[in-house]
């Protein structure tokens, strides 16, 4: 309840930054793309190399805290050390009016929440489980170096030509951190493979119902009623949601997803 307050009165006092605003005499904001748990994003040009970048600015009431702090700064620790094409690239970091911020790389293409729901895509379920197998190498690049995303959803995830992004490390854990009075409510918040994969579970369900006519008398069903998917689709749902045992690594989820993919007559590797 206080914590709920706390971001409840800094939200109202805090301003993000202006459109044409110059920050740190260096980039100049063109557009908010919007506010996460940490910090606000904005597309901005970067005057001294004139090259489109994302930046981040550490929000108000993080700034408050010492976790805060500390959480923009792992953000930004475990993005330098990325060396992956799934990822955005690290830039530089700065302060602005005593708001940290770093930029990273600008990805062009569009996130599954406005293909879903803005552009009306429909996605079959072999293009699902293809999408998911790319999401994987990501994931597993991740895993390989004992780090937990913890936000795998929609918004996070970017398709830029065929490609495959996944962004915002905000929640990104190193395996077995532990964050001083934090009490996990949500798997996917936990710091475990599990976590991930539970994410990865979700993002599949927003792909596959993307798919579905729903009638106009709706009654409540399950999503293993309403959807017409195959049963193996199921039971990797069911293990990547721990409805059934999870899966204890990533080249497990990947060996299953590849096994579906050639089931349903498609390549892991196809062109979207």
């Amino acid at each position: 309840m206080i914590k709920r307050l706390i971001i409840g009165i800094s939200t109202f006092f805090e301003r993000p930054f202006s459109v044409d605003e110059l920050v740190a005499g260096r980039y100049k904001v063109m557009e908010h793309l919007g506010a996460g748990g940490y910090g606000h994003s904005y597309l901005v040009l970067d005057l001294e190399t004139n090259k489109e970048k994302v930046l981040k600015a550490l929000r108000l009431h993080k700034r408050k805290t010492k976790a805060g702090i500390k959480g923009f700064e792992l953000e930004k620790h475990l993005l330098l050390s990325m060396d992956h094409p799934g990822f955005p690239r690290y830039f530089e970091d700065g302060i602005y009016k005593n708001i940290p911020f770093f930029t990273m790389e600008y990805i062009q293409g569009k996130n599954f929440e406005q293909l879903i729901f803005a552009e009306g895509w429909k996605i079959t379920e072999v293009k699902a489980f293809t999408i998911a197998y790319k999401l994987m190498e990501q994931i597993e690049y991740l895993h390989a170096r004992n780090i937990i995303h913890r936000d795998i959803r929609i918004p996070n995830v970017l398709m830029e030509g065929s490609a495959i992004r996944l962004i915002d490390l905000g929640l990104a854990r190193p395996l077995h951190y532990k964050e001083r009075g934090a009490k996990c409510s949500e798997i996917r918040k936990e710091i475990n493979y599990q976590a991930d994969f539970y994410g990865l579970g979700h993002f599949l369900l927003f792909l596959l119902y993307s798919n579905h006519s729903f009638p106009d008398k709706m009654q409540e069903k399950s999503w293993e009623e309403e959807l017409n998917i195959s049963n193996q689709a199921k039971l990797i749902l069911r293990r990547l949601l721990q409805i059934e045992p999870a899966y204890d690594s990533s080249q497990q989820v990947k060996t299953d997803i590849q096994k579906i993919i050639q089931f349903l007559g498609g390549e892991a590797n196809v062109v979207l």
